[in-house]
């Protein structure tokens, strides 16, 4: 187990091209709120007001910085995309899907001969969020034992059984933990890009026949059930037990 800096994950040209991309959907140049002079909603005050020109650019000059400070210095490229992929496992008890779903990519990670590197997509400290549902605080508690601290933002190199606890936990992050950006994970060099989304689904994009081709072997191999559609299957109406976001 390696805790890395987000430069030292990113260099794999397509998983960074990848982060880069989604990175852009914070930029607040890309359809601001506020242009000119008029009445918006002020969220501090929770009611209209009336913001001038200057103060607009004010604003926007901040959220310029912030974005600039944050997002990754990478260059983006265009690669072909051979599509997504999507699996989960057929387990229904939560607690033991979360410890499967990490065996499962630990052996990923054998198959491909290659640790697997985990990257939220914008530049935010993974223990930026408390929450206080019993899994997340473990969750917590473990990333704190492994060496994180309240400032990391980096990215998490693994193989083998740390790979597999770390996503049993990882899991439960994901899952509850709202105010997050996406996790993605990727090796140093493969043309793929995974996600476990909040639902507990895998997700895969692929970016060479060859590696769409590798992933769905092994998802055979590995008894993954293909879906089409990401839905939720541990709960009915109620909303996903534990999920918290910072207002």
């Amino acid at each position: 187990m390696k805790l890395i800096t987000r430069k030292q994950a990113l260099k794999n040209e397509v998983f960074a091209s990848f982060i880069g991309t989604w990175q852009t959907r914070f930029d607040p140049r890309e359809d601001p709120y506020m242009t000119t002079p008029g009445n918006y909603f002020d969220w501090e005050l929770d009611k209209e007001r009336f913001y001038d020109q200057i103060e607009i650019d004010s604003i926007h000059k901040k959220e310029l910085e912030e974005f600039l400070n944050c997002k990754d210095d990478v260059t983006i490229k265009k690669y072909e995309y051979f599509g997504e992929l999507k699996y989960n496992l057929d387990f229904k008890d939560i607690f033991i899907y979360s410890i499967e779903i990490g065996k499962i990519l630990e052996q990923l990670s054998i198959a491909l001969n290659s640790e697997l590197i985990f990257i939220l997509d914008y530049n935010v400290p993974w223990l930026s969020q408390e929450n206080d549902f019993a899994p997340v605080i473990k969750a917590s508690n473990y990333l704190r034992e492994i060496g994180t601290n309240e400032e990391f933002s980096g990215a998490y190199k693994l193989s083998g059984d740390e790979l597999a606890e770390f996503v049993a936990n990882l899991f439960w992050i994901i899952r509850c933990n709202a105010s997050l950006p996406y996790c993605w994970f990727s090796t140093e060099s493969h043309q793929f890009i995974g996600d476990v989304c909040k639902h507990g689904n895998l997700h895969f994009h692929t970016y060479s026949e060859e590696v769409k081709i590798q992933l769905e072997s092994f998802a055979k191999q590995n008894s993954l059930i293909e879906i089409d559609d990401c839905v939720e299957g541990f709960i009915g109406d109620s909303g996903i037990e534990g999920r918290q976001i910072i207002i």
